[in-house]
């Protein structure tokens, strides 16, 4: 039985619809189909962007758009030209700072790493997997790579060196998404209505004061070596005598300042340059 339609002009028409929709309209019309298809996918994306979006906020890093699909993305210049379906724009100014001058930091790199793996630590924390998260990846890597400074035999960040901060970053980020729990669950329930950023960090800021939350003023936990090295705990909190040795190395705050000595010695210096100034 035959009903007329050729099978290689329908392939090519196919074929060409696709490239039309990826080149015009950012895989809109594939990805509108997908999640017909599979309606666990929105809510998947949703949740990525959120970790991103709540990590980056904790941080200091001001978030300054978002989008959760790639028809919103073809609407806003920050994302429309990259290519992306969905995606959470945020700024460092130390990073930016730090690049400009050729001098980037450790704590640059490592809030870097916990934003950028925090999508796939957000999917994790709920599904147990994360099925997104391959281009998070690969700017991790490119942000790496590029800190080697140019061809070189042993270079800082290898394979080795990259996968460990990916994984470290990823599990600092779900620490903050599970400390910072109820904060997260609201800020998914804003992106879900489509809030605007303030929606946003109202929804973020409203649940963490109704939960009682605090900024962090000591870490989620550590990590102690057991004797050899070979093996490694995780600890809430540090055994006595590892709390007195770090008490002992933390610079120790100097003692407030008496209002008569601190102007007997600025009047001591002023003497002083003036001194030197009649010399010249």
């Amino acid at each position: 039985v035959t009903l007329g339609i050729d099978l290689n002009f329908l392939f090519v028409l196919t074929l060409l619809s696709a490239l039309t929709d990826r080149i015009f309209l950012n895989g809109a019309i594939q990805e509108t189909i997908l999640k017909i298809l599979s309606p666990q996918t929105q809510p998947k994306i949703t949740r990525h962007e959120a970790g991103h979006f709540l990590c980056a906020y904790l941080l200091g890093c001001p978030v300054e758009g978002y989008v959760l699909s790639a028809w919103a993305a073809l609407q806003d210049a920050r994302f429309g030209s990259r290519s992306v379906s969905a995606g959470t724009s945020f700024f460092d100014p130390a990073l930016s700072n730090q690049i400009a001058s050729n001098k980037v930091g450790r704590s640059s790199i490592d809030r870097y790493s916990i934003i950028v793996m925090a999508g796939i630590a957000a999917e994790a924390v709920k599904y147990g997997q994360a099925d997104g998260g391959a281009g998070d990846e690969m700017a991790l890597i490119a942000f790496l790579t590029n800190l080697n400074g140019g061809s070189t035999s042993n270079p800082a960040w290898n394979d080795v060196t990259i996968r460990n901060q990916a994984r470290w970053g990823a599990m600092q980020a779900v620490l903050l998404i599970r400390e910072y729990q109820e904060c997260y669950d609201a800020l998914v329930d804003a992106l879900e209505r489509g809030g605007s950023l303030g929606d946003c960090i109202y929804a973020i800021e409203k649940a963490g004061r109704d939960s009682g939350k605090l900024p962090l003023q000591k870490p989620l936990g550590y990590i102690l070596e057991s004797q050899g090295g070979l093996e490694e705990e995780w600890v809430n909190e540090l055994p006595k005598e590892e709390t007195e040795a770090v008490a002992a190395s933390a610079p120790q705050k100097p003692a407030p300042l008496n209002a008569d000595e601190s102007l007997a010695t600025l009047q001591g210096y002023k003497e002083e340059l003036q001194a030197k100034l009649l010399d010249i």
